[in-house]
Formats: structure tokens, C-alpha cells, sequence
């Protein structure tokens, strides 16, 4: 995956964004499966882009309990720009799940104008924007599936919501493990099994390693 290929740059001509990105004098690192990309408090003033990989944004509370806030898949892009502030009583870090390529650019070097106040670099302030948008529907969803009651209702609220993203003909999937998920909803991982095999036994949900199809509503 390209740089140039991302949100961040969308609607800007190739050879601008070639131009823009080295203009930003990016970082681009990699890092092993189960390393710890970044933590907020180091990266106040730069956003990372994942070029390739899959990583994770956890929180770890106090008592070191462990909370997944957002999946970051090819093109996501992350920051303490687009996050709430960490209090003192809990801490933030994206982990890899796999091998995983990021582009550090520092946010200041996107807002700041240009010379020229360019038509580029205001197109690329306009996508930071969308941006911020678009996590702040991401946290109503997650808002949305943690404020259910039941185990079995939390699942069947975040199931739909990725049922609802996925392309028509395409086959739903869980971006993450059962113990992920069981972090991403907040619940005991034992129990969120056995709610998915009460689920499945009822009818409701047919699951085959992440991929899924909800039959029916739950009563």
C-alpha cells in the first residue's frame, strides 16, 4: 500500500502528492507482529498511517485491564489528534497483530499553510477533517454496542454494524480473535464463547472461523 493511496491524500494529482509527502519528510518504520507501534504520550504531534498490517488501539486502565478501542486496518490512520486525552489513570497503545509498515507524518507539517497556500495542501487539511469525522461516528458505534446490556446483545449490535459496512456479495468477517473481541466488547472472553455457541444453537448467528451471517433478530 502507497502513501499516496490514502485518505489523507485523496483527490490530490499523483505527482502533487509525491511531492507533498516528501515535503512532510515522513518516518516510515516497520515493526514485528505483537510489538508496541506508539503510545499517545510520546506521540502527541504526529499521525501514523498504516501502509501495511493490521494493528490495534488498546487502553489499559489502572488495575492494567485491557480495553481494544479501534481496529487499524491498510490506509487507517491514528493519532492522539483523533483520540480523547488519556487520563493519568490509564494509558493508550497501538499493537500490532501482524507485521505492520507506518508512515509517521507530524501533524504540524499538514496544518501549517504553505507558502503558496496551495490548492493540494488545503485539499489534504479538508481529508484531515473528514477524518476526524469519520472517527467520531466510529465512537458512536462503539458508544452504540457497549451501552447494551447483555453479552449476547453487545455481539449481535457489533455484528451488525460490520454486517452493515461490508459490501453487498461479500461475506461479513471479524476483523479481530475471539480474544480480541472479547477485549473489544468489553467481556469476558469464556463468556463471550459461550454466548456465540448459545447464539449458534438458537439459530440466530452462523460463525465459521471470523466469517458470519445473523439468521435472524434475537428475542
Amino acid at each position: 500500500m502507497l502513501p499516496e493511496d490514502n485518505i489523507l491524500f485523496k483527490g490530490i494529482d499523483q505527482n502533487d502528492c509525491h511531492r507533498m509527502i516528501t515535503c512532510f519528510n515522513p518516518d516510515i518504520r516497520r515493526y514485528k507482529a505483537g510489538s508496541t507501534i506508539a503510545g499517545f504520550e510520546d506521540y502527541t504531534d504526529k499521525i501514523g498511517i498504516v501502509l501495511s498490517g493490521r494493528a490495534v488501539m488498546v487502553r489499559y486502565d489502572i488495575n492494567g485491564v485491557r480495553t481494544i478501542i479501534e481496529t487499524l486496518e491498510e490506509q487507517s490512520v491514528f493519532g492522539a489528534f483523533f483520540t480523547f486525552t488519556v487520563s493519568k489513570r490509564s494509558s493508550m497503545e497501538i499493537i500490532s497483530e501482524t507485521d505492520c509498515e507506518i508512515m509517521y507524518v507530524r501533524r504540524s507539517e499538514i496544518t501549517k499553510r504553505c507558502e503558496n497556500a496551495c490548492q493540494c495542501h488545503s485539499k489534504v487539511v479538508e481529508n484531515l477533517l473528514s477524518l476526524m469525522s469519520e472517527k467520531t461516528i466510529n465512537l458512536s458505534e462503539r458508544i452504540e454496542v457497549l451501552s447494551q446490556r447483555s453479552i449476547g446483545d453487545k455481539l449481535i449490535s457489533c455484528l451488525e454494524i460490520i454486517e452493515d459496512k461490508t459490501p453487498q456479495g461479500k461475506t461479513p468477517q471479524i476483523p479481530f480473535s475471539t480474544t480480541v473481541l472479547s477485549d473489544y466488547l468489553c467481556v469476558n472472553r469464556s463468556a463471550l464463547q459461550r454466548e456465540i455457541a448459545k447464539l449458534k444453537k438458537a439459530g440466530v448467528l452462523t460463525i465459521s472461523k471470523r466469517k458470519f451471517k445473523l439468521l435472524k433478530t434475537k428475542d
